[in-house]
């Protein structure tokens, strides 16, 4: 009969847990305000966004061509290596297109450096386009090099010759032998120790060149901004042409004989550090503005209008012929 009775509990017990409800699990708190919520993990890279890099062997005076590169910090150096090696961090995938060999060698002499998804398609350039996070590439020292940028952070050291058009960002170059033209719309453009014939503008930014030398007689130096200063420092061309639309010009350096140097602003000051011997003749019209030397002159003319003012003045023996411009400025010549 115990027995019976046990069963008969242990049975009742049982029907009686079985028929619980099963708990709910409480809900997730909500964040305080100010609490910090865990991002999702990251995606991970999608196809043609990891880190790459290629190489190839070309000839010491090879022409290198990227026409277009999207958005990445970008550096370039020349090496003593006959060879080109690009490394893209999280970015496109690369690809050389050799355009033209050496007929003795066989080494390339022009490569397009490129996106690999395009490779062996006629595409428009923009479709060509290369970028990352970084992308870092080594040349000959012997290489000339034509980019088109979008959105870059350019540094290029040690090579021949740069022909650079950048949409946004700073441009920076050291240690180029035989010219550069670099553009920029929107960012610095920076040059010291190089050589040869030189362009340099910036629409929105400034433009400092410092040791910077003629690769040849006749070559030009040019520096043009819309908004912005313009540094120039032991600048050794014979021809000079500086612009600034709404800037201040500083130039430290001398003038050279036979030289011709032409400073122009619009609507700033212009500031020259000339040594104790110079020998220029000095032509400025300083419309509603003012001008002071501290090296002695000699005035030829001067004239004072309502249009503005302007004068024609013999510094030393007068080797050198300079032009000052500004509308309302003020100009100012120191010894240094």
């Amino acid at each position: 009969m115990f027995a019976i009775f046990v069963c008969l509990a242990g049975g009742m017990a049982y029907g009686i847990v079985a028929q619980e409800p099963v708990p709910k699990l409480p809900p997730e708190p909500k964040p305080r305000p100010g609490r910090r919520v865990q991002p999702p993990p990251p995606e991970p890279p999608s196809e043609g966004r990891n880190s790459s890099e290629k190489a190839i062997a070309v000839a010491p005076g090879v022409s290198i061509l990227l026409p277009c590169i999207s958005q990445a910090r970008v550096t370039i150096n020349g090496w003593r290596r006959d060879e080109i090696r690009v490394f893209v961090r999280n970015g496109s995938s690369i690809n050389f297109e050799v355009r033209e060999k050496d007929p003795k060698t066989g080494k390339p002499v022009w490569v397009t450096i490129g996106n690999e998804s395009t490779a062996g398609r006629r595409v428009a350039p923009y479709s060509n386009c290369i970028s990352g996070e970084r992308i870092d590439i080594e040349v000959p020292y012997g290489a000339s090099l034509s980019i088109a940028g979008r959105k870059t952070e350019t540094r290029i050291d040690s090579v021949k010759r740069v022909e650079i058009k950048n949409a946004d960002g700073n441009v920076t170059l050291r240690n180029v032998a035989g010219g550069i033209a670099a553009e920029t719309y929107k960012g610095d453009v920076a040059v010291e120790s190089s050589a040869g014939q030189i362009t340099l503008k910036t629409t929105t930014g400034n433009i400092i060149a410092f040791e910077v030398n003629p690769g040849q007689v006749g070559d030009v130096f040019r520096a043009m901004t819309s908004s912005g200063t313009v540094t120039l420092q032991r600048i050794e061309h014979r021809q000079i042409d500086a612009n600034s639309v709404s800037g201040t010009l500083l130039f430290n350096g001398k003038f050279l004989p036979g030289g011709i140097y032409k400073f122009k602003t619009s609507n700033g000051s212009m500031k020259l550090a000339l040594p104790a011997g110079s020998s220029c003749k000095l032509a400025a019209w300083y419309g509603f503005g003012s001008i002071d030397s501290e090296l002695p002159w000699k005035i030829i003319t001067e004239n004072v209008s309502e249009g503005g003012k302007s004068l024609v003045a013999m510094v030393g023996g007068g080797g050198a012929t300079v032009n000052l411009t500004t509308n309302s400025g003020n100009i100012s010549i120191t010894r240094q």
